[in-house]
């Protein structure tokens, strides 16, 4: 696997032509990375670090199961150069982790939040939890969000539970053994993690993403402001300028890991497909993906993406725009200044990182607006 893993990198920085360039965040996702020898991060890291440059204050990010991480584990992986970890807790009930599958109890969960805390620091780690599960109701979920927060560090993810096709909780919901939160009370339950989550002093900087103190996710918020990303390893997915074809591509990895390594050893890379995309297709998911975040859609940037041939306001319907506007839904500026930058609903524009992007103006979900933005996109969309 190793060998596997080195190769495609390898391969795929000469092929997109990325020797040399800066990278901003590692993601170690996807399965339980955890399980995974600390010698396999070094490695990874080494061979990034060699060929491109891996500044000293990039964000590297694990995702752990608290049944894999002991603390000498931990103290390993840390050694490698990870500096950030994200638990998936999911649940802080007993009798919910059993319904979603997980093998971690509570206490085990809560332990191994403190020990990593403890080895990568207290501004280091995240977790995340999933509200909208089967027979909960709002003030449950609000109790037990207070208490995730109390035990949490300065970044917690938080998801509406998803019953998807095929899975054991589909099928239990689907033979009425289980029911969960009708569309009313999970948008409560929105609004009761958006209220408590503010008590806390987070802020919410992406739909089901809250963070305080500036500890974002850097690899997060990458991802949602339309950066490139490499996919390495089966079944991992990415989204990379390919040189050779002149355009954005999106890429999809083997899923299965001796078919994944089988071709690595013969041509390098574990590629089975991409496809291309159309002008059209990276500006719709500008829009689609930046309205996920509280920055929103700068202006400058999507006047990069479009190859500095169209303005935002030329792409989008905007008089719908203008409407959701006028009902607090959306925040339009075509700069930012003076008598807008401390608007309460700008909460990042004040941040240095953003202040160059946002120079030119945007446009920005408002926390509002935020709630029910999968409803707004397609109808501000020509």
């Amino acid at each position: 696997m190793n060998n596997s893993l080195l190769s495609e990198i390898k391969f795929s920085i000469q092929k997109y032509e990325l020797k040399g360039r800066k990278v901003n965040s590692v993601y170690f996702g996807g399965g339980t990375p955890s399980l995974a020898l600390p010698s396999t991060f070094s490695k990874i890291l080494e061979t990034i670090s060699q060929e491109c440059y891996l500044p000293t204050d990039a964000e590297i990010t694990m995702e752990g199961n608290p049944t894999s991480t002991e603390s000498t584990t931990l103290t390993e992986f840390h050694s490698t150069g990870i500096n950030r970890i994200s638990l998936g807790l999911q649940s802080l009930n007993p009798k919910d982790l059993k319904l979603l599958g997980r093998d971690h109890s509570v206490n085990e969960g809560v332990k191994a939040l403190e020990m990593a805390k403890q080895i990568f620091g207290d501004q280091n780690v995240s977790f995340d939890l999933i509200f909208g599960r089967m027979g909960q109701e709002i003030e449950q979920w609000k109790n037990e969000l207070k208490t995730a927060l109390e035990i949490a560090s300065d970044h917690i993810s938080l998801y509406e539970l998803t019953v998807k096709a095929g899975t054991p909780i589909y099928n239990d919901v689907k033979l009425g053994k289980y029911t969960v939160p009708n569309s009313d009370i999970m948008a409560d339950m929105y609004e009761t993690t958006i209220q408590v989550t503010k008590e806390f002093g987070f802020e919410q900087y992406e739909v089901s993403n809250f963070e305080r103190k500036g500890k974002y996710s850097k690899h997060n918020f990458g991802y949602w402001s339309g950066l490139d990303y490499l996919g390495i390893g089966p079944g991992a997915h990415g989204r990379i300028y390919d040189p050779l074809i002149g355009t954005r591509i999106r890429t999809y990895n083997i899923l299965h890991p001796e078919e994944w390594m089988t071709q690595c050893e013969e041509i390098e890379h574990g590629l089975r497909k991409f496809t291309q995309m159309s002008m059209k297709d990276i500006k719709e998911e500008l829009v689609l993906f930046g309205l996920r975040t509280r920055i929103g859609i700068p202006c400058s940037r999507f006047k990069l993406y479009s190859n500095n041939e169209q303005e935002l306001e030329q792409f989008l319907n905007m008089e719908k725009v203008n409407n959701y506007v006028q009902d607090g839904f959306l925040i339009w500026n075509k700069e930012l200044n003076e008598n807008n930058k401390n608007n309460e609903n700008d909460i990042l524009s004040e941040r240095e990182e953003f202040r160059e992007e946002l120079k030119n103006g945007g446009l920005r979900p408002t926390e509002k607006g935020l709630a029910v933005i999968d409803e707004i996109i397609p109808r501000i969309l020509n």
